[in-house]
């Protein structure tokens, strides 16, 4: 009977280290082929729709978002209608992760030195305010660089918007409210991984993705991972960001395709030290003393 008691209890405390609350979430599959989804803003007008693809997604109807080859172009969605979600104490955290695909291999770095994609958390404010859309941005790259120390790695990095609406560009490595172009060196690079193998974008199988952001005390712990496997970790002390409401993404800025699905945002927070952990070790102790 004590077994089963503490097992009881285990099993509760594993549940509640397991729990999350889905903050945001889009399969596609409820809107229609050619739409584009309701509520996502885009920049230069409403390239990213709904397609069809059965290698990213074998479940009928297929449905997926994507920008079909037309280059570069931003997308974003809040995903919260009243305050942030907040990470309020250490342990906090919250993800965004998805599936994707390209139709082919890369053709071209476009307009950037090195290709990517890229996607982010943000907490995104007016549109009439400069700076104040702050946000942890995940590079997925491929192209190769005639510099080596500027190939498309793995990267997390830490932005804040020097333009005052989000169809501006939001998405670019700005130096200052003064010079919104790409740096060309990331400056606000907060860590790299290594570089991506080209098998994850020849376009034959889909992929997954996922961008951790942690509370730790005052900093903010950064983790991404690709196929479920940690490829880049860092830390933000310096004024770490720690509201979100706004899910940004951004395609390649080559001709190729490409397609995401399955995209969910969850937070949680780290499990605190309970009366139902200090009564099952209790019990554990009982149990020991009964045996001997």
């Amino acid at each position: 009977m004590m077994r089963k008691f503490i097992l009881i209890l285990l099993t509760g405390i594993s549940a509640q280290q397991s729990s999350a609350t889905v903050v945001y979430s889009e399969n596609f599959n409820s809107t229609s082929v050619g739409s584009t989804i309701a509520g996502w803003a885009y920049e230069g007008g409403n390239i990213w729709q709904v397609t069809t693809d059965a290698t990213l997604d074998p479940t009928a109807p297929n449905h997926v978002f994507s920008n079909a080859g037309n280059g570069q172009q931003n997308v974003g969605v809040k995903f919260a209608s009243g305050a942030p979600t907040s990470l309020g104490t250490t342990g906090d955290w919250i993800k965004v992760s998805f599936d994707y695909r390209y139709s082919g291999a890369p053709d071209s770095p476009g307009l950037q030195p090195y290709n990517f994609f890229r996607y982010g958390l943000y907490n995104k404010g007016s549109n009439t305010t400069f700076t104040d859309d702050i946000g942890y941005l995940a590079d997925v790259s491929y192209w190769d660089h005639a510099d080596p120390s500027k190939d498309g790695d793995w990267n997390i990095r830490k932005e804040v918007n020097v333009y005052d609406a989000f169809s501006n560009g939001i998405l670019l490595d700005n130096l200052s409210s003064m010079d919104p172009g790409p740096s060309g060196d990331m400056v606000s690079l907060i860590t790299r991984g290594p570089a991506p193998k080209k098998s994850f974008t020849d376009g034959a199988t889909s992929h997954s993705t996922s961008l951790l952001i942690t509370r730790n005390g005052f900093n903010v712990d950064l983790a991404l991972y690709q196929d479920g496997i940690l490829q880049a970790t860092g830390s933000d002390s310096a004024f770490a960001i720690v509201d979100f409401n706004t899910l940004y993404f951004e395609s390649p800025s080559d001709s190729t395709g490409f397609a995401l699905d399955n995209l969910l945002i969850e937070t949680g927070a780290a499990p605190e030290p309970s009366r139902m952990v200090l009564l099952a070790l209790g019990c554990c102790g009982l149990l020991l003393r009964r045996r001997r």
